[in-house]
């Protein structure tokens, strides 16, 4: 991953060798968010004591399309990559959800409730020759 960028920072954490979501956690009413800028969580909660936290790197398909036409800008790819599946990943006990690409999954074997770990993306190659990517999930394998 040494040549990879988030294509927006403070949203994928791989500096374990894992690819996991950064998220938070507050610790007034126990929700947890994502992404982890986003403080108005749940009306009437205090939001104090809110925690960065990382996701697990797996979590279950909650539900899931699949589209046949390109990302919409801002959205760009060098490459094509439609159809795509976009999926919502359950992280159980943090009760949250996550949508995402679905990427290096056979799209005709996605099922409700399969399990699902947090990848990247390659997006593009910038002007710096490093590949942007953004979070994205596929099939466990």
């Amino acid at each position: 991953m040494a040549n990879k960028v988030a294509r927006i920072p403070d949203l994928v954490d791989w500096s374990t060798g894992e690819v996991r979501l950064m998220s938070a956690k507050c610790n007034s009413c126990g929700t947890y968010f994502f992404p982890r800028e986003h403080y108005q969580h749940r009306p009437g909660c205090s939001r104090e004591g809110v925690e960065n936290v990382l996701l697990p790197v797996k979590g279950k398909l909650a539900s899931y399309t699949i589209q046949y036409y390109p990302c919409p800008p801002p959205f760009k790819t060098e490459k094509k990559i439609t159809p795509y599946g976009i999926g919502l990943v359950e992280f159980e006990q943090e009760k949250i959800q996550v949508a995402g690409i679905i990427t290096d999954t056979d799209l005709d074997s996605l099922e409700i409730g399969m399990e699902m770990e947090t990848t990247t993306l390659t997006m593009f190659t910038n002007d710096e020759k490093q590949q942007v990517v953004t979070w994205a999930f596929a099939a466990v394998k």
